[in-house]
């Protein structure tokens, strides 16, 4: 029995600090993702990747390739993205994907400053037609360190002093640390790492698919003393927490 009340208290003051429920106030804020992923090849005007998932078709993206020392940061828009499979040596099967990006004009220069600074590649070339400079594909030997990143929107459902539960497009490995940037301030946005404590597919419809608890780390003093004053402000207004109403 004295366990169980033990653990019973403990349970109650793992939350520090109240929450409230966003239902009339709209607080928006974005996170930055990094996956590693494997180039298959790559031209002056695009790249095939190997990634392991899906990317959304029309969006941004900024990849990082770097090789002792060398390093290419360059922008694409993906216009192709498609499942499959793949088997480990244990004959577990996990979901892979591939996809195609466009890189943004005006990056050819640095792209063949980097290909020409690699020591070790062999290159495809394809048929002669328009700009065959842009269109010679390269399919490295060496194993490149290659980043893909991308911010992506949340909106916040509920929110205190500690920590919020969001509702983003992308599912957060638990324990995960993301940048993160509440939008508390139109002129100094509260920026953050964010540590992911709980992913959940939402049953909300018309919502994004994913609710996620994110813990506040490495907040500054600066924007701590802002997201007080908004949390201060949202107990003023709501007078109790999870937005329920006074007195109840």
């Amino acid at each position: 029995m004295a366990r169980y009340w033990e653990g019973l208290t403990l349970m109650q003051n793992t939350r520090r600090h109240k929450r409230f429920k966003l239902d009339l106030v709209e607080l928006d804020g974005n996170y930055f993702l990094i996956d590693i992923v494997e180039v298959l090849d790559i031209s002056f005007s695009g790249a095939s990747l190997n990634v392991d998932r899906g990317l959304t078709i029309g969006k941004e993206y900024l990849m990082t390739l770097v090789e002792k020392g060398n390093r290419l940061e360059v922008k694409g828009t993906i216009v192709r993205s498609a499942s499959g499979g793949e088997k480990r040596a244990n004959g577990e099967s996990v979901p892979r994907y591939t996809a195609s990006m466009k890189f943004k004009d005006g990056q050819i220069h640095k792209i063949s400053d980097f290909i020409d600074s690699l020591e070790q590649f062999k290159k495809e070339e394809r048929p002669a037609m328009a700009e065959r400079r842009r269109h010679v594909r390269f399919h490295f030997t060496i194993p490149l360190e290659t980043l893909l990143s991308h911010a992506a929107q949340f909106t916040v459902k509920k929110i205190s002093l500690s920590g919020m539960l969001m509702q983003g497009e992308h599912a957060l490995e638990i324990n995960s640390m993301i940048p993160m940037g509440l939008s508390l301030h139109a002129d100094n946005p509260v920026n953050f790492n964010g540590r992911v404590a709980s992913c959940h597919v939402t049953k909300d419809k018309g919502q994004a698919p994913y609710e996620i608890g994110v813990a506040f780390s490495d907040m500054t003093d600066t924007g701590r003393m802002l997201l007080k004053t908004f949390v201060d402000e949202l107990e003023r207004t709501a007078v109790a927490p999870d937005g329920k109403k006074g007195g109840a």
